[in-house]
């Protein structure tokens, strides 16, 4: 253990003071961050007014639909909670002229050429939807891709001819408001139970950041700095190899205390990143007054993740470049490390979407997709059974105790062998020969 920890003290050392890792380490927090501070500044640059045309062929709903199109985009609920900068709508009526074409064509000009934002068009049938889904009862004309600016649109104009169609019915125009107006629908956490007194705990207010940017941010976390940690030693073991410095080293220590110390020099380096980000993380949140955020029953399970799924890739990536001739055969190898954290980050979407269903539940049960879809699931709101992240604790343990067993045997063989890069029926055949 002595002459392990010696090496991956001095591998350690070596990596965290050069250059590169210090400059990743630094630049990863002002990319991140910055990216937000952009969207932040391009959001604020579309706040100025936006000018909106109606064309109304009723020739009575017009005045309506402005109005429900007015208080949507003026006092309409924010975005899941969180309140976003939106432009300020300006709205005029375009009286529907003889040429239908040219019109639409004029105001089109006007659009290309910044004037104009939206052109809402409404047919004469439109206060007479026969419910026909083919029929473009209400067309609108813009240039601009941004669902967030028009997710209004279709609620506000249709409130606005709901209230036309209820007044020509003969309803009391004072009462329109009361029968139209929204009732506030609020996402709430799910309730659990206290293990210890049994307890039944109410599930409050789910709030957005809790629901889905901590998870994304936890999860995101966890797969770069696996790949920092883990990837490189892919390419330096094989660099080192073609160097001969191993054939040195193996004077004074064997192949797995060899082995074992780049492993624990990846586990330690992935660590001090983490370490500093969370910390970094714990810190923005409490100088934004928004530390009640910070998921603090994660960070251990966060931890516990990284540190297996390191273990694996990296013993990986060691065993792996021992069987390259050089670094240029190395990365045709690459994708055996990439694909474990690949898999589960395209699989995000569809388990953020049912965090419990089968697909979510057996794929977090797959050892080297545990630890990224695991926590992705806890960090969700809904949680997930107690028992569940201990089963992928020991799966993750039983895959690292495998993975570094056959790596060893793959480092044993390769480290010393000469020639062409193994096939992968290869390095099987290393594993069970040892």
């Amino acid at each position: 253990m002595h002459r392990i920890f010696l090496i991956a003290r001095r591998d350690y050392l070596e990596r965290i003071k050069s250059k590169a890792y210090l400059f990743g380490l630094i630049i990863f927090p002002l990319l991140f961050g910055g990216s937000f501070l952009a969207i932040a500044l391009a959001n604020r640059a579309n706040t100025r007014e936006q000018r909106v045309a109606l064309i109304d062929h009723t020739g009575v709903a017009a005045a309506a639909v402005i109005q429900t199109c007015e208080q949507f985009t003026r006092t309409g609920p924010a975005n899941g909670g969180l309140r976003t900068a939106s432009p300020q709508f300006t709205f005029e009526e375009e009286q529907a002229a003889a040429d239908e074409t040219a019109q639409l064509l004029s105001l089109s000009d006007r659009i290309r050429a910044g004037n104009l934002f939206l052109v809402i068009d409404i047919s004469s049938d439109a206060l007479r939807p026969d419910g026909d889904p083919k029929k473009e009862l209400v067309r609108y004309y813009t240039n601009s891709t941004g669902a967030n600016q028009l997710g209004w649109l279709y609620a506000a104009v249709n409130d606005g001819l709901r209230q036309v169609r209820l007044r020509q019915s003969g309803v009391d125009p004072a009462s329109i408001p009361g029968l139209l107006r929204d009732v506030s629908v609020v996402p709430m956490n799910l309730l659990t139970r206290n293990p210890a007194t049994g307890a039944v705990i109410q599930g409050g207010a789910r709030n957005p950041i809790q629901a889905g940017l901590l998870a994304f941010f936890f999860v995101f976390l966890l797969v770069m700095v696996t790949m920092l940690g883990s990837a490189p030693n892919l390419g330096a073991v094989a660099e080192d190899k073609t160097e001969r410095v191993f054939e040195m080293l193996l004077v004074s220590a064997s192949p797995f205390e060899l082995m074992a110390g780049k492993v624990l020099s990846a586990v330690g380096l992935a660590l001090t990143s983490s370490t500093l980000y969370v910390a970094g993380g714990l810190m923005a949140l409490w100088g934004l007054a928004m530390f009640g955020f910070a998921p603090l029953n994660l960070i251990p399970w966060f931890f516990v993740y990284l540190i297996g799924d390191v273990l694996m890739l990296s013993a990986l990536g060691v065993a792996l470049g021992s069987a390259c001739g050089s670094p240029q055969d190395a990365q045709h190898l690459a994708f055996l490390i990439i694909l474990p954290v690949l898999i589960p980050m395209l699989s995000m979407s569809a388990v953020m979407q049912q965090p419990n269903g089968p697909l979510a539940t057996v794929m977090s049960f797959i050892p080297p997709f545990t630890p990224v879809l695991m926590l992705l699931r806890q960090a969700l709101p809904g949680g997930v059974p107690w028992w569940q992240p201990w089963v992928g604790l020991a799966g993750i343990s039983a895959c690292a105790v495998a993975v570094i067993w056959a790596a060893a045997r793959i480092f044993r063989i390769g480290i010393l062998s000469q020639g062409k890069a193994p096939k992968l029926t290869e390095l099987a055949e290393w594993v069970m020969r040892g």
